[in-house]
């Protein structure tokens, strides 16, 4: 990340741009049933238990060994921690509390023929009450799911960088249109889910906010990311000439409560996690740049996750918990 260099973004001057090998390293979900959601990540999803703390109620969820031989052991992209077990909890997504937060996090498949055996897979295995539907967006296809908790599950493939329209430097074209159910079966009918695939990953998370103004001064010019699309309601933004890595909308309203992150008496959203490849004297100014801008970085919170050498957390507008990683 050059921190450095002071660059024109779609018209706003900022401070610095992101770093061009930003990803989203993984989501950190509270859950009301522990049990229960591992059961449902592992048989609908595909994940494999990589790890799991017992003193903290914590499981993380990655991908499975390419064989039995391979005595690696992956890294975790989902972690799940049990809601505190003596309280009542109250099965509502976000749009019902009216809380800032998760709309949904997205699996990010390597290859189409992977999202048409998702399909027959959920054709067959998933309860339709945790379906939601599909859509093409121009850039991407995606199947839409939540979870036991109501949490918003997307699962999509990208078309290759290539097929992406750009408008303009910075702004991708993106729509949502109707999924060409038949071609993805016909072209890759035969294909069987045996789990989440090799490069799998976390592709980008969505937001619920309430300030969509405050969000992409947050998001923008704190974080350096370039607001690559607009819908209805929604920003988008990306590092590197991605079609999006953080989106944020205000679908559900504008007064919303700021997000509960640190509250193991709810389920919902823990914090996700940025992964950056910076050094050392970068960490420093990238921290002091976000001091600058008003946003107070927290070094003291624990969130179950295995020790990091090179990690701190910040909060955005609406209180939603992010942890910066950094190799």
């Amino acid at each position: 990340m050059d921190t450095t260099t002071r660059i024109n973004i779609n018209g706003d001057e900022a401070a610095f741009v992101s770093d061009p090998f930003l990803n989203i390293d993984h989501v950190h979900l509270k859950v009301s049933n522990l049990e229960n959601s591992v059961h449902f990540y592992k048989s609908i999803l595909g994940f494999d238990v990589v790890d799991m703390d017992s003193k903290e109620n914590t499981v993380y969820l990655g991908l499975k060994p390419m064989s039995s031989d391979n005595n690696e052991i992956s890294s975790s992209i989902l972690i799940l921690t049990q809601t505190n077990k003596n309280t009542k909890v109250i099965h509502q997504p976000n749009r019902m509390r009216k809380e800032a937060g998760l709309f949904h996090f997205a699996v990010l498949l390597p290859e189409r023929k992977y999202l048409a055996a998702f399909l027959q897979h959920i054709q067959k295995n998933l309860d339709p009450q945790f379906y939601e539907g599909m859509a093409d967006h121009a850039v991407s296809e995606s199947i839409y799911l939540h979870d036991p908790d109501n949490n918003g599950l997307e699962v999509y493939r990208d078309r290759k960088p290539s097929e992406w329209k750009w408008l303009d430097q910075n702004k991708v074209y993106m729509v949502t249109e109707p999924l060409d159910v038949q071609s993805l079966s016909s072209q890759h009918g035969n294909e069987k889910w045996t789990g989440l695939p090799v490069n799998t990953s976390i592709g980008h998370v969505h937001l619920h906010v309430s300030n969509l103004a405050k969000a992409k001064k947050f998001y923008q010019r704190s974080f350096g990311l370039y607001h690559t699309a607009t819908y209805p309601g929604a920003y988008f933004f990306a590092a590197n000439g991605y079609h999006h890595h953080i989106a944020t909308n205000t679908w559900i309203g504008t007064n919303l409560i700021p997000n509960s992150a640190n509250d193991l008496q709810k389920p919902g959203l823990a914090h996700f996690a940025i992964r950056l490849s910076t050094e050392q004297n970068t960490i420093e100014r990238l921290k002091n740049h976000l001091t600058k801008n008003g946003v107070v970085i927290d070094e003291k919170a624990t969130d179950f996750r295995k020790h990091e050498n090179s990690s701190f957390y910040v909060y955005d507008q609406d209180g939603i918990k992010i942890q910066l990683l950094f190799e």
